[in-house]
């Protein structure tokens, strides 16, 4: 990704400098042994004298010696404290970046970009290791009437709710999105078929028991039109993933528009029975 990229490439720039700096620091403290050893020497040598002349030259050439060697370590370790900090900071910024690039701001659900962008890794991780793969198309039923009655601020509320209730299903590394307006995804690596049709099965349960606007005398209960797909069984590439959920999720949708006043809330295509849908070569047929 190009922001993973980025800070891959300024922590390179900065262990560069950091070692750069250190390289002086320590020149300088070398530089400094050979000029004083080098006076020592050519001191003693041209003056001569008792042992203890020596001595005392060794001595008074070794405090400034010493002093410079500690000097020399605290502005190092001074570099490197700001260094770190620096890094530390330029990590937490470029963090909230990526957020604010790959989040949706309503749902707090990642955006489409992200779902795409995880997904084509995803299907090629699955194509090297054979492991099951599969995803949730869905949108919210009859927005713009919700909308046209209540008000978009309600509508953007039910929204934000649906958002909650997809992450409440989902695992730590599924992938929850919004990819805009009333339409949603979720990409749910190692999970077979029958797995992506128990989760779209206690969402549309969620969703039937629960609210997603509730105001005092005034409740909405949504309904949602699903549709699933999974590697290989609904295709080997993005493109094909994403045409097989989408027209399962259109028939769905019209199954149950073509539906008795009566059986109005029949369930997804979840609870239509997994066997009727095509083998899961890496899953559970």
């Amino acid at each position: 990704m190009p922001n993973g990229t980025s800070l891959a490439t300024l922590e390179r720039d900065l262990a560069r400098e950091e070692a750069s700096i250190s390289r002086i620091a320590w020149t300088g403290g070398i530089a400094v042994t050979i000029v004083t050893v080098a006076a020592l020497i050519a001191l003693s040598v041209g003056v001569g004298g008792q042992w203890w002349h020596y001595a005392l030259y060794s001595t008074a050439a070794g405090v400034p010696l010493a002093y410079a060697f500690f000097c020399i370590e605290v502005i190092r370790r001074m570099q490197l404290s700001a260094y770190h900090r620096f890094k530390a900071r330029l990590v937490m910024q470029l963090t909230d970046l990526q957020e604010l690039v790959y989040r949706d701001e309503m749902t707090g659900l990642f955006n489409r970009r992200h779902f795409y962008e995880v997904l084509k890794i995803e299907v090629e991780k699955t194509r090297l290791s054979r492991q099951p793969l599969a995803i949730l198309m869905m949108d919210l039923d009859g927005l713009k009437a919700i909308n046209d009655e209540y008000g978009h601020s309600i509508g953007d509320e039910i929204l934000t709710n649906l958002g909650k209730a997809m992450a409440r299903h989902t695992r730590t590394h599924d992938v929850a999105a919004r990819l805009g307006g009333d339409e949603f995804g979720i990409v749910m690596p190692g999970t077979d078929k029958r797995g992506a049709f128990a989760l779209a099965q206690r969402l549309w349960e969620d969703l039937e028991r629960t609210p997603m606007y509730q105001d005092g005398d005034t409740s909405i209960v949504v309904t949602i039109s699903v549709g699933l797909a999974g590697y290989p069984w609904g295709g080997e590439e993005v493109e094909e993933l994403i045409q097989w959920a989408d027209a399962d999720m259109y028939a769905n949708k019209v199954s149950r528009k073509l539906a008795k006043s009566g059986d109005a809330l029949i369930q997804p295509v979840a609870s239509q029975g997994i066997e009727s849908a095509p083998g899961d070569e890496y899953g559970n047929a």
